[in-house]
């Protein structure tokens, strides 16, 4: 389905009834990527799940955005279903429009869920230059060897080594709709600008911080910065997950948001 938001149209997904929860993708992924979630969250919560403007079937309105700009992308979104308060779950880049939301916006946020994500700035904990590298070659270079490469930032040598089928059908779907140069561009430039550092103690609204152990392009020390820096936040991280860690061990992760989500109901 599509929503009409400003000068662009946003294409999404809703499942279930109950409590909003809307999901947020991260850098380059699309509404697809939420299968290990979508299915089972909508058994307690009507779930929304969305494809970031310019990213997969919403459109590119054009010029240079920001996290600010997305996470405002967002809340019109729910303003069109006839919203007015959702559990905001976002990963990596998602995690950072979901900060914005909090912030700027906690009337609108139920809960808050940060996964693999950070503050950005100077405080956050940077991937090594081998895991930078690859990255940057897969936003800038975008060839199908680049992309190739780049598997290994996002998922645990263990799970490439014994269930390569997993990074298989992450990386079948984002080949479904593959997301131009100029996009994963512009998204990573909103990203460098990201820095949440000194506003997340005004964050007032329950939070989980859930992370991999093993996540090497946001090292899972970002994940404890966000959980010190926000009041009442708690933290869980998950042995054995890398970047996507909600696809890598997907029980062990919807266990622990739903557990966090149900105390709060």
């Amino acid at each position: 389905m599509e929503a009409k938001i400003g000068d662009s149209v946003l294409y999404y997904e809703t499942f279930g009834e109950g409590h909003p929860l809307v999901l947020i993708r991260g850098l380059g992924s699309n509404a697809d990527h939420w299968y290990e979630q979508a299915s089972v969250f909508s058994r307690e919560y009507r779930v929304i799940v969305f494809d970031n403007r310019g990213v997969a079937r919403s459109s590119q309105p054009g010029g240079e955005f920001s996290v600010l700009m997305m996470a405002q992308d967002t809340l019109a979104l729910l303003d069109f279903l006839g919203i007015r308060k959702a559990h905001v779950l976002g990963l990596s880049m998602g995690g950072m429009i979901a900060q914005e939301m909090a912030i700027n916006y906690p009337d609108r946020v139920s809960s808050l869920v940060l996964a693999c994500t950070h503050c950005g700035g100077q405080h956050q904990i940077r991937a090594s230059a081998k895991v930078g590298a690859l990255f940057m070659d897969m936003i800038y270079v975008a060839s199908d060897e680049s992309k190739v490469k780049a598997a290994g930032c996002l998922f645990h040598k263990e799970t490439l080594e014994k269930r390569p089928e997993v990074a298989r059908r992450y990386s079948e779907i984002a080949l479904n709709h593959p997301v131009g140069t100029r996009v994963l561009a512009q998204q990573w430039e909103a990203v460098l600008k990201h820095d949440t550092f000194d506003r997340l103690p005004r964050i007032e609204t329950p939070t989980l911080v859930l992370t991999g152990d093993a996540d090497l392009l946001i090292p899972p020390g970002n994940s404890e910065i966000l959980a010190a820096r926000i009041p009442g936040a708690e933290l869980k991280i998950i042995s054995g997950g890398g970047h996507q860690v909600l696809v890598e061990h997907p029980e062990a992760c919807n266990a622990a948001v739903l557990e966090f989500l149900r105390r709060l109901n």
